[in-house]
């Protein structure tokens, strides 16, 4: 049985996906990659400080390679809105 998510992503029309693209585009207009990189890390770095009497070594790990991997998809998806900026955004 397909769930939600599953339903609702393949009943998109072509204006729900423009819609999805410019709130991607705007994202990244409102938030530099630095300014990411900058919020990405201080959660990062109040979630070790917040946790590190609770936390083993191995969830810190796993929160790393989560921050290292969140940073390197907000990066894709900043290189995609750029690619959609000048092609088929750029009639707006």
């Amino acid at each position: 049985m397909e769930n939600d998510n599953e339903k609702k992503i393949e009943e998109l029309s072509t204006s729900d996906v423009r819609d999805l693209q410019l709130s991607m585009r705007y994202f990244f207009i409102n938030y530099s990659q630095e300014d990411l990189k900058d919020i990405i890390w201080e959660l990062y770095r109040a979630w070790v400080f917040n946790s590190a009497e609770i936390v083993e070594g191995e969830e810190i790990k796993d929160m790393l390679l989560f921050y290292e991997t969140i940073l390197e998809f907000m990066k894709d998806v900043n290189d995609y809105c750029q690619y959609l900026s000048r092609t088929v955004l750029k009639k707006d």
